[in-house]
């Protein structure tokens, strides 16, 4: 949570109450048809699947205290439109794209493509394809609104318009913040040094969803936990240990990246 955000929340909690005025949210089978024919095999194919639902608890409760902080956190962010972490989150709106592992290549200091480091992006796609079904599954089950569908917006997502979702699929829990801390906990173990910067990053992916309005901080926390529960399966698979072996000998043997300070 931003420091900036802390005296709003506080002055809020006590006053925020849940709205009935939220759109209701795409499914994610829906946004996601036909991706399944192009993702690459997993590390648990052939593995029983995760059952996310008992890992992961289910969003907070109209009303509780939890969704009060949560509505109190998105009231005080409308704070932090055009600040900083709003146009930083701009920059990580649509994984993978160029821009988004532009940021985690900046976190890592090596730049990441299939021409540059193949074994290392073969290693982040086949923990990405293991990480998309139980992410579909917890979202689908709660379908939870959108914070920004609660007001009308705005968020710094440019599929966002006149508050509607009708692109980006139900809120719980952040893919964005499960694949961001996912992302850096698969990197770190191929090179444990840069296991701080990368965790930093991690955890910063899941801040600018916030900050772009597009998620509640609980849908954050959420994605933690998935990407914790995707990362433990994984992690004790032989493929897995092998393809971490194959990226740490390629990411040592790689340039150095600089870019610029924020």
């Amino acid at each position: 949570m931003r420091i900036a955000y802390i005296m709003p929340l506080l002055l809020l909690a006590g006053t925020v109450v849940a709205k009935e005025t939220a759109t209701p949210p795409v499914s994610s089978a829906k946004l996601t048809a036909g991706a399944a024919a192009t993702m690459p095999p997993g590390y648990l194919v052939g593995q029983p699947p995760i059952d996310i639902l008992k890992l992961l608890p289910p969003p907070p409760a109209a009303n509780s205290v939890g969704d009060v902080a949560d509505r109190a956190t998105y009231a005080a962010s409308a704070m932090g439109i055009d600040a900083p972490g709003w146009k930083a989150a701009q920059t990580q709106l649509y994984p993978p794209d160029p821009q988004f592992m532009g940021t985690l290549a900046c976190a890592m200091g090596v730049k990441l493509s299939r021409e540059t480091t193949p074994a290392t992006m073969a290693l982040l796609t086949r923990s990405f394809a293991d990480f998309v079904p139980p992410m579909n599954a917890a979202k689908d089950k709660y379908m939870r609104a959108r914070p920004f569908t609660t007001d009308g917006g705005p968020a710094c997502d440019p599929k966002v318009v006149d508050g509607k979702d009708d692109k980006l699929g139900p809120s719980y829990p952040s893919g964005h913040s499960g694949l961001g801390w996912l992302l850096a906990l698969v990197l770190g173990d191929a090179a444990p040094a840069k296991a701080t910067p990368l965790r930093d990053w991690g955890v910063a992916v899941g801040e600018h969803r916030i900050d772009c309005r597009v998620h509640w901080t609980s849908d954050v926390a959420g994605g933690k936990i998935l990407a914790v529960a995707v990362y433990d399966r994984i992690a004790a698979t032989p493929a897995y240990q092998a393809d971490v072996k194959k990226a740490a000998a390629e990411l040592a043997a790689a340039p150095a990246l600089t870019c610029p300070a924020n």
